[in-house]
């Protein structure tokens, strides 16, 4: 049963519940929502393109696998109009960054466009863990996360803690010259407003201490 007139019948541009009710049945056995979904991302409609991506994105958090082969034909959802279907996209390529890091890496263009644009809280946050997640695969991706993460911290203050959390995920991958310059500007941070933001800049600078 095709899964069109459910996401049609959204209201609004995005309904977790049913994103998450339709990610079950396929987790659980009912693959042929996967093509449908992927299908529909290029949907007229923005409510039905929406709900598609939150299915993909739920699916690519818990079986990654099942989505990492299908994510060329998934780039066209890091250009529609509404940022909710962007940004599950772009968090869904971050998940599937090690299963298929030469499709992930593709989206890093956008990845920097999104960054730069007025594009909101969501959008830019899901953004930032994709950047930590194509960083961690490699020290050349690494290296070139590292400034793009490094000018968001400057740029976009109400994001530190999610950029934070990225620059842990990029350390393994950083030489000992680049750790450095990321403690100069963890410590930044040890006096934030954000307890959360001060943990983290707390766990990040004990750990930068002892590697650099």
């Amino acid at each position: 049963m095709s899964i069109l007139p459910q996401l049609k019948e959204n209201k609004g541009t995005i309904s977790s519940a049913l994103g998450k009710s339709l990610a079950e049945r396929l987790l659980n056995g009912e693959i042929e929502i996967l093509d449908e979904a992927i299908d529909l991302i290029k949907n007229d409609d923005k409510n039905v393109r929406s709900g598609a991506a939150k299915i993909i994105e739920m699916v690519a958090e818990k079986k990654p696998e099942f989505i990492a082969d299908h994510l060329e034909k998934l780039m066209s959802g890091l250009e529609v109009a509404e940022p909710q279907t962007r940004w599950m996209i772009i968090h869904s390529f971050g998940y599937c960054a090690k299963l298929n890091p030469t499709i992930s890496i593709k989206a890093l263009g956008k990845a920097k466009d999104f960054l730069e644009a007025n594009s909101g809280a969501c959008l830019w946050d899901r953004t930032i863990l994709y950047l930590g997640d194509i960083g961690a695969l490699s020290k050349e991706q690494a290296k070139e996360v590292f400034p793009i993460l490094q000018k968001a911290l400057s740029a976009i203050p109400s994001q530190t803690k999610t950029i934070l959390e990225s620059f842990e995920k990029i350390m393994p991958m950083l030489g000992v010259q680049a750790k450095k310059m990321l403690l100069e500007c963890v410590e930044r941070h040890s006096t934030d407003s954000k307890s959360s933001v001060r943990n983290k800049e707390k766990k990040l600078s004990k750990r930068l201490k002892i590697e650099a």
